[in-house]
């Protein structure tokens, strides 16, 4: 099963990389950064979830979709400003780069090694009962990691 995993996700990331996947480029707002933040939380989870099988992904998701509907729509303005052109198809492409590496970097762990190393990331996500909740942890994660964003100049 492992392997298959691995082939499948390697399959995506070449795919991607043959259709010219975009990075993300130009400054960050704190906005930005904030939305960039959520969104790799937003897959990391979903791709925990799904190799767990574990339903953590779809509740939270339920659970906090206005948060996530904003981060998303402040992410693919993101893109608009910083690349042009279309930006939700920049958006989707850069989660589902997101959830390649995410899942490649899991091909390397057994599901159990997956399902044990994710235990504490989906007890997070478990523990959102709000957006309120969700924004008040990613805010706080994006003090943590601003320094590792180009900011915009004010």
């Amino acid at each position: 099963m492992r392997r298959g995993f691995m082939l499948g996700a390697a399959v995506c990331l070449i795919a991607l990389s043959a259709q010219g996947a975009t990075r993300q480029a130009g400054c960050f707002s704190g906005a930005d950064i904030e939305a960039d933040q959520a969104v790799r939380f937003q897959t990391h989870v979903m791709v925990v979830s799904d190799i767990c099988r574990d339903s953590t992904y779809t509740n939270f998701s339920q659970r906090v979709r206005e948060a996530l509907a904003s981060y998303q729509r402040q992410l693919v303005d993101h893109f608009r400003r910083s690349e042009g052109g279309s930006a939700e198809r920049n958006f989707d492409t850069f989660m589902t780069r997101l959830a390649n590496e995410f899942s490649l970097d899991a091909g390397h762990l057994t599901v159990t090694e997956v399902c044990q190393s994710g235990a504490a990331l989906l007890a997070t996500a478990n523990g959102f009962a709000t957006s309120a909740d969700f924004r008040r942890y990613i805010a706080a994660q994006t003090a943590t990691n601003r320094s590792s964003y180009q900011a915009c100049s004010q």
